[in-house]
């Protein structure tokens, strides 16, 4: 693994990553979230790279990432009626902040961010690196996670690196990601908002703000066809199967019936087990002390990552309630395992 194309973030290297986004090239970049894969989404050929860098189908849409909710405005059409403007304002109480606001497009976003649809999912992260980055740049940037489509989300600059490697023309590192699992993708409609994919900002936050929230089934797996003939999905991260490793992984309460000699297995768990339990497994981590969610979450794609790369055959790992970042963390460990 090269190390060159890893750069501490400092303010020279950030002017350095926005010159190479103006140029068309692409740059890993670090949010609260997990990394990016940063492109100037004004420039329909940079942003073809993304899709072609990731292998990711072209019906599946990217993030806008802006500065602040004021240059939103420029992006999106959210005047009117008035339930839109006023649920927009609602929305940007969470900025800047992991969630991602699927509103009606403006004149200036190019279909190769939004697939074609004629709506643009846009947030404004809150990462001083990507801010910082944003407020050098003069346009907005595209940025879905840095790693191969459907593979298990980056959190560290190294996760880039390994992933992506000459695909980018550098990779600013920011540290480890504060959140660990991508935003929260929510749509304004009427009634209240839809929740399309579960992130950072729980439902019952939501439900506090906008008093109704409605939840998305996702996308059927037919999606992950890159042939580009689908329809455009609402919302990126919908997929059936997403954030998967290379081996078959199983929640807790399904291995055993799946009669795998725990040898065989890379085991994660949310609260450390006994030496002696944890010692019949071929791999063991525990990624909390005492099932703290937020620390699985922060911690969690990390396990995955290094679970996929062991000598064993089967990644097992523990459940939570899904409640709070708990529904989060299941919807990842859901579409990771298929289902």
């Amino acid at each position: 693994m090269s190390k060159s194309r890893i750069i501490v973030a400092s303010e020279v290297s950030i002017t350095e990553a926005a010159r190479q986004l103006s140029q068309g090239n692409l740059v890993g970049v670090p949010t609260e979230t997990v990394y990016g894969l940063a492109a100037d989404a004004t420039n329909p050929a940079a942003v073809g790279k993304v899709f072609q860098a990731k292998g990711r189908p072209a019906n599946n849409p990217l993030i806008l990432h802006v500065h602040s909710a004021e240059a939103a405005l420029r992006w999106v059409r959210v005047d009117s009626p008035q339930w839109l403007a006023e649920k927009w304002r609602l929305a940007a109480s969470f900025w800047p902040g992991p969630l991602t606001v699927v509103v009606p497009r403006g004149e200036g976003v190019i279909d190769q961010v939004t697939a074609g649809a004629p709506t643009v999912a846009i947030r404004v992260p809150s990462h001083p690196v990507m801010r910082s980055l944003l407020a050098t740049c003069e346009f907005p940037i595209a940025a879905p996670s840095a790693n191969p489509s459907n593979y298990v989300s980056p959190t560290c600059a190294r996760h880039v690196d390994e992933g992506l490697g000459e695909k980018v023309a550098m990779i600013l590192d920011g540290g480890d990601c504060e959140s660990g699992l991508e935003s929260t993708i929510i749509r304004l409609v009427q009634e209240g908002v839809e929740l399309l994919r579960p992130g950072g900002i729980s439902s019952e936050q939501l439900t506090a703000t906008f008093g109704s929230v409605s939840f998305s089934p996702g996308a059927p797996a037919a999606d992950s066809d890159p042939s580009g003939d689908l329809a455009p999905m609402p919302a990126p991260g919908m997929l059936a199967k997403h954030y998967s490793p290379s081996k078959p992984l199983r929640k807790n309460d399904a291995w055993r019936a799946d009669e795998i000699e725990p040898a065989r297995v890379a085991r994660i768990v949310f609260a450390p087990l006994t030496d002696s339990e944890a010692a019949k497994f071929g791999w063991y981590r525990s990624i909390s002390q005492n099932r703290n969610l937020n620390e699985v979450a922060q911690n969690l794609f990390t396990a995955i990552r290094d679970a996929d790369a062991s000598q064993c055959d089967w990644i097992v790992i523990d459940e939570c309630e899904r409640a709070g970042i708990g529904r989060a963390i299941m919807d990842r460990i859901d579409r990771a395992q298929g289902s």
